[in-house]
């Protein structure tokens, strides 16, 4: 039996910078759960935004990419296995931690640490995003908002993947080509979502707000908006709106949910065989070693980058 040190490095929480590196222990793994040495770790703006919202040291982080210390299912995930995970209790940003293996997808041959650790709650929410509509989406009509981020820019992707006409909102007409990169047949420059276009059979959002309240004037008599973030706060949405439209319907998407349904092991297999083949390409903005996640989580939170920051575990 290995035995390994029950202290690890880890980022935690702190009031005045956000995160630090410090110390913390490594709990016991449970029955169902692996010991991850994790080799690269990426950054959200949704756990940073709860991180200064929690008291002092606590482990935060959800995206992890690494090798598998230990594995309570050795045939089918050994020792050694790499594997990227979605750590649903924020404690993925260390040396090592511990994930239920259902939380964990091997990674093929060919796709990087890196690549891998941009993914899973980016790439998730994009993905699951999309599945929300009940319909195939080839050759269907939908709006993407907020493309500069993790998540939009990998819906953007997806979209354009399954066949649909995708529409990109963006802020400013700097960010115009970087939504084009993307892969988005049209863009559209609107702050507070004027002139979004339309009309559409799927909006998916993330910024809420006046943006998302206007995106729903957009949708097709029996379209879907999916809202999975509110960076800009509550939309003041007028119910009228879509009882105007017939059967037209706003979700609320939210990944610890959708992963109680279907397993993170299930939609990051679908991810990674996508990266494996070279469909699917996010932007990656590699940051250097885990010890600058002051200043690369400063930088986010300031939205002085577009796409996923990626940090070594060094």
């Amino acid at each position: 039996m290995v035995r390994m040190s029950s202290t690890v490095r880890a980022v935690l929480t702190d009031p005045e910078s956000t995160v630090v590196l410090g110390e913390r222990s490594l709990r016991a793994p449970g029955a169902n759960e692996a010991v991850v040495r994790v080799r690269c770790l990426s950054l959200n703006r949704g756990e940073l935004g709860i991180a200064v919202r929690k008291p002092a040291g606590t482990a935060i982080g959800w995206d992890i990419a690494g090798e598998l210390e230990t594995s309570p299912d050795p045939e089918r995930l050994p020792v050694g296995t790499r594997v990227v995970g979605f750590s649903r209790a924020q404690e993925g940003w260390a040396e090592r931690t511990v994930l239920p293996i259902s939380d964990l997808a091997p990674i093929p041959d060919g796709v990087s640490f890196e690549q891998a650790a941009a993914l899973p709650v980016a790439a998730g929410t994009a993905l699951l995003s999309l599945d929300a509509m009940p319909a195939n989406l080839l050759g269907r009509a939908v709006l993407i908002t907020g493309v500069t981020g993790g998540v939009g820019g990998y819906a953007v992707a997806l979209a354009r993947l399954a066949g649909a006409e995708v529409t990109a909102q963006v802020r400013r007409d700097e960010q115009v080509e970087y939504a084009r990169k993307l892969g988005a047949d049209a863009v559209v420059v609107s702050p507070n979502g004027d002139n979004l276009g339309g009309p559409y059979e799927l909006v998916v959002d993330g910024v809420g707000g006046t943006l998302l309240d206007r995106a729903l004037t957009t949708l097709t008599a029996d379209g879907l908006a999916v809202s999975y973030g509110i960076t800009d706060g509550a939309p003041p949405v007028q119910a009228a709106t879509l009882m105007g439209k017939g059967r037209a319907s706003l979700r609320g998407f939210n990944l610890y949910a959708s992963s109680d349904e279907t397993p993170p092991a299930k939609w990051l297999a679908r991810l990674l065989s996508l990266v494996e083949r070279d469909r699917l390409r996010g932007e990656l903005v590699e940051r250097g070693s885990w010890s600058q996640i002051q200043q690369a989580a400063a930088d986010l939170l300031a939205r002085r980058f577009t796409g996923k920051a990626v940090l070594r575990v060094d």
